[in-house]
């Protein structure tokens, strides 16, 4: 399994919603995604996860979400991407989100 988190920093708080729902929308769970979630740390910054099977699928997904990067970047967005294999997961059985 690999991840690749990223951290967003908005322009402001109206950016940050309208993309969090358009990802929402029509990004999450495609290329084979297993898993997303997020995580508000301010109210312009958010941190993302992406969890793939294989580091294949995240390629692809990389490849597909280029054109977004560079127009989130072209609005005074800054992303700070990372990604690797999954090393730890561990998950309770009685979790409900």
């Amino acid at each position: 399994m690999w991840v690749r988190t990223i951290k967003i920093t908005f322009a402001n708080e109206l950016m940050k919603n309208s993309v969090r729902s358009h990802m929402s929308n029509t990004v999450d769970l495609t290329e084979g995604m297993l898993l997303v979630y997020r995580v508000d740390l301010s109210s312009n910054i958010s941190f993302v996860n992406h969890f793939f099977p294989s580091k294949e699928p995240l390629e692809r997904f990389s490849e597909k979400l280029k054109p977004f990067r560079d127009q989130l970047n072209a609005m005074g967005s800054m992303l700070e991407i990372n990604d690797g294999p999954v090393w730890g997961f561990i998950v309770v059985g009685d979790v409900t989100l």
